[in-house]
């Protein structure tokens, strides 16, 4: 019986380790609070914006986009 408990022990410290990592990153991800937004405001597409290559010549021009 003890042999069997000890063949189990390592998988189980295993899992327990896991599982207090689970439970650890949930309740770092669900707290409510002070939430950091993204602030990378340059990479953000606005709805005037557009993403073409203004100085590439093949990029569409407003009209050609259907705008």
């Amino acid at each position: 019986m003890l042999r069997d408990l000890a063949a189990l022990t390592p998988p189980l410290v295993v899992c327990g380790a896991f599982l207090v990592g689970v439970v650890l990153f949930l309740r770092r991800q669900m707290r409510a609070g002070n939430r950091s937004e993204d602030h990378d405001d340059e990479t953000d597409i606005h709805d005037g914006g557009s993403n073409a290559d203004t100085d590439d010549p093949k990029a569409a021009s407003p009209g050609d986009r259907g705008m």
